[in-house]
């Protein structure tokens, strides 16, 4: 690249003092005003030569390739996203669960949830896991099935200890 780039800068300057030399030694009148149309368009060829060596398949390619790479890692940060999501979804769930376990007075109690992506697009609490001192309580239970939807068969209870 820095051989591209002091080549370019060698060409544009040394069409400039040519074009420069030319302009000083040439008389007024038409001759010059021609010379000046030269120069013009030797210090347009010197500017534009390295748009003229761009290869321009390969330049199609690396966009390709720039445009697929920035596609994957778009969709990348959504599932990201859409994970982060699940885990807060989770946590917020379980959390609940300890709250009401501490409402109903039933002491240490641990809990846990699995949310699974839904046919309409978004986190749904489908299982959890409840251990605690006593095992299953039946206030509890009906509180999870109603306020976070998950039946009893998909709750599994255990003794903390």
């Amino acid at each position: 690249m820095t051989g591209l780039l002091s080549g370019w800068i060698r060409a544009v300057c040394g069409s400039a003092v040519i074009c420069a030399a030319a302009l000083a030694i040439c008389p007024e009148g038409k001759v010059r005003r021609v010379l000046r149309l030269v120069c013009g368009v030797v210090m347009a060829a010197a500017l534009l030569s390295p748009v003229a060596e761009l290869d321009f398949d390969a330049y199609s390619r690396a966009l390709a390739r720039y445009g697929e790479e920035a596609r994957r890692t778009a969709e990348g940060a959504q599932e990201e996203a859409r994970e982060l999501n699940r885990s807060v979804i989770e946590a917020e769930c379980a959390a609940y669960i300890l709250d009401k376990a501490e409402a109903l007075g039933l002491g240490a109690c641990e809990a846990a949830v699995q949310a699974d992506w839904d046919a309409e697009g978004f986190w749904v609490p489908r299982r959890c896991s409840v251990r605690r001192t006593g095992g299953y309580d039946a206030a509890l239970s009906a509180a999870i099935e109603a306020e976070l939807g998950i039946p009893a068969e998909r709750q599994e209870w255990g003794e903390l200890g």
